[in-house]
């Protein structure tokens, strides 16, 4: 049975009510980002020098598109110096998504507590469709212009035309029952919240929102990360309120220690690859789209979504396809009325399976995105 301080802070996660309320720079929703500075996904990095090259596309990509470097070869060398920081995007009330590095001027998702206020969570737009986006780490041109417009154009159209606040519960519940788990699937969410967005959007917005299928998963990530969030500071309690992976290791905090990242070598993912992609390496579990699966939903709800499910089967545990895959969790969430899911993940409990739904990004930042597996939870 779990205790007393890991309820109370479960307890308090059921409380949250997260609403999608604004879109606009990261700096106006967090006016105190240290200068300098670029935000990547997981815990920190022991060195500047060593980083995963996916890692080093996407944050040369956004120390030029931030002014912090003139060119993406001096953006390499300032990065490998330590002259332009890395820091861990969960820090500071922001998740992002894979190897995609936030910079402050990137127009970005707001999520927040109706129940209370101030309480505030971030995460920049999704960067587009696979082919360009920088997220999956390659040396991309047309990922580099998209996060250009999506901070001179898509970007403040989007905000101009937003017409929310959207609430999160209902529509992650919706669509579940639809058939995504929120990570991995999320087409369901996707339209569910596409009519927040405006109609009368420029030209270059509505093909963005027509290839961005997985605009949504931002708005997930940021709603995960505020509802897991509530639950910190409870002494002596175990539950996890913050989880993402950098591509070398997996970190998570818990609700007792809201400050301090729990390190672990990261796993790959394991899945089947795309056609085409059989030849190449994922890199090890990256992102800060863990929150999702430490909420309770991605890996864990994968019975909800057999699409997804379905062709994982030979990859993954047996355990994946039942109620035992929220074994790990503590307690049903009242928005969420399916059989056997619940939220809160407490690592003390026993478990058949605990693992990350993710994206398979290639090790070397050459092919991008090369299929979707699970990365199992690494045993200390």
């Amino acid at each position: 049975m779990p205790d007393k301080a890991t309820l109370q802070s479960f307890q308090r996660l059921l409380t949250v009510q997260p609403e999608l309320t604004q879109i606009a720079p990261l700096s106006a929703l967090l006016p105190d980002l240290p200068d300098g500075t670029l935000f990547h996904a997981g815990p920190a990095f022991k060195s500047q020098e060593n980083l995963p090259v996916p890692i080093v596309h996407a944050a040369c990509a956004a120390a030029v598109q931030e002014g912090l470097a003139d060119s993406l070869q001096d953006a390499n060398n300032a990065i490998a110096k330590g002259e332009i920081a890395l820091r861990p995007a969960q820090d500071f009330g922001i998740v992002t998504p894979l190897a995609f590095v936030a910079g402050p001027s990137m127009y970005s998702v707001a999520l927040e507590d109706r129940a209370a206020a101030g309480a505030l969570l971030a995460s920049p737009l999704n960067d587009g469709p696979p082919a360009g986006c920088l997220r999956f780490g390659m040396d991309n041109e047309a990922g580099r212009k998209l996060l250009a417009a999506l901070q001179d154009e898509i970007g403040p159209d989007l905000s101009r035309h937003f017409a929310g606040p959207v609430d999160l519960l209902s529509l992650m519940s919706a669509a579940i029952g639809k058939g995504d788990e929120l990570h991995g699937q999320v087409a369901a969410a996707n339209g569910l919240l596409r009519p927040f967005l405006g109609e009368d959007l420029s030209n270059a917005s509505q093909e963005y929102l027509a290839q961005a299928g997985q605009f949504v998963l931002n708005v997930i990530m940021a709603a995960s990360a505020l509802m897991l969030k509530a639950g910190a500071g409870v002494s002596g309690s175990g539950m996890v309120i913050a989880s993402g992976g950098n591509g070398q290791e997996i970190g998570y905090k818990t609700a007792a220690e809201p400050d301090h990242w729990v390190t672990l070598p990261a796993t790959k993912p394991v899945g089947p690859t795309m056609p085409g992609m059989e030849s190449f390496a994922p890199l090890p579990a990256i992102g800060d789209s863990a929150v999702i699966d430490a909420l309770g939903f991605g890996a864990a709800c994968l019975r909800f979504a057999p699409a997804l499910l379905d062709p994982l089967r030979e990859h993954i545990p047996a355990a994946y396809a039942g109620p035992e895959a929220h074994g790990a969790y503590l307690g049903s969430h009242p928005a969420f009325p399916y059989p056997g899911l619940k939220l809160g993940l407490d690592l003390n409990q026993p478990r058949d399976c605990l693992g990350i739904m993710l994206g398979m990004v290639e090790e070397t930042g050459t092919a991008g995105l090369i299929g979707r597996g699970v990365a199992p939870w690494p045993e200390a």
